[in-house]
């Protein structure tokens, strides 16, 4: 290209982040500017059958053997290879720009993947839930989501829970999207890429925001700004679908524990950041596992985290009622 007497060629080199993201996403090329020293020649130049120099406005070719138009080649190639790596890269990576430093992103409310292969099993496992439910040649229903980490996680086989899913959720043909370990920015990406179900389902339960907190990074007001994200999400999908959203579980036995005042703190934010959000309930049922001195006790959740057989009997029967009049059973 030749503009104003220079020569402008393509050449891979790097640049800002922000201009890379917003330029060479789109072209592909950066450019550098070459000042010739006399006349200039827009005539093409291939670097892999010649090198060229600009003397006194004439281009001198200089042949190459086999070896070094090999060589040359494989530089080349390589050089390619590694820029469009990086360019890859950079547009793959979010860049947050200054709207949204205004508007308070944070990673709660933006989807995230986990690289964990059992992770990922599981993600298909539930994939293939829903082919099923979706395929006609095959009996089976999806009219309830269960949405949460660990806790829900734990109404699976093998869990404390299983025989209390089995009673009360698999005859409302419930399905189990509780993965351990999650947050809310793992739950948005897995609901961004789980195939819609043809027959939408009448209701979801959403315990989501305790890894959030406690152990994890974020600000309790910045978990509950991730369970407000979740119940858009669930109600941008299935738009006639009944949501009910239930406060995080409380943590550590003792009132005045560090988490058990963060999860305090979470739920009073979620009454207002939900209310806006069409069919959209909030329960908090957390007293219930409780003694009148806020006491957790061990039989109810064992390890001061996760409910028992019987945390998870008085969770089925605090919010079976609801579910099942929101389902229109």
């Amino acid at each position: 290209m030749q503009t104003n007497g220079r020569i402008i060629q393509p050449w891979p080199t790097m640049i800002s982040p922000t201009t890379q993201h917003n330029r060479s996403c789109q072209t592909g090329l950066a450019y550098r500017t070459v000042r010739p020293s006399g006349p200039t020649h827009p005539t093409p130049i291939d670097p892999v059958t010649k090198l060229s120099s600009v003397q006194h406005g004439n281009v001198h070719e200089h042949s190459l053997n086999a070896t070094q138009r090999e060589t040359a080649m494989t530089r080349i190639l390589h050089a390619k290879l590694f820029f469009l790596f990086t360019l890859g890269l950079v547009c793959l990576v979010p860049i947050v720009n200054a709207e949204d430093r205004v508007n308070g992103a944070h990673p709660s409310t933006t989807g995230q993947v986990r690289l964990a292969s059992w992770w990922f099993t599981r993600h298909a496992e539930k994939i293939a839930e829903i082919e099923a439910a979706n395929d006609p040649k095959k009996n089976k229903s999806i009219e309830l989501l269960m949405v949460g980490d660990s806790i829900t996680n734990n109404f699976d086989k093998g869990g404390p829970g299983e025989p209390v899913w089995k009673q009360h959720f698999e005859p409302l043909n419930a399905l189990n999207l509780g993965f351990g370990g999650d947050r809310t920015n793992h739950v948005l990406w897995r609901l961004d890429h789980l195939p819609p179900l043809k027959t939408p389902p009448k209701a979801a339960s959403l315990m989501i925001g305790t890894n959030n907190i406690c152990w994890g990074s974020d600000k309790p007001k910045q978990a509950a700004d991730g369970v407000q994200a979740i119940a858009e999400k669930l109600n941008q999908m299935y738009p006639e679908m009944k949501i009910l959203v239930l406060g995080v579980f409380p943590r550590r036995q003792n009132l005045d524990h560090p988490h058990r005042k963060q999860i305090i703190e979470l739920n009073s934010y979620l009454p207002e950041l939900l209310k806006s959000i069409p069919n959209v309930t909030y329960l908090d049922i957390g007293p219930e596992f409780l003694d009148d001195n806020g006491f957790l006790s061990k039989e109810m959740m064992p390890d001061t985290t996760h409910p028992s057989k019987e945390g998870h009997e008085i969770w089925a029967n605090a919010i079976v009622p609801s579910l099942v009049e929101m389902m229109g059973k």
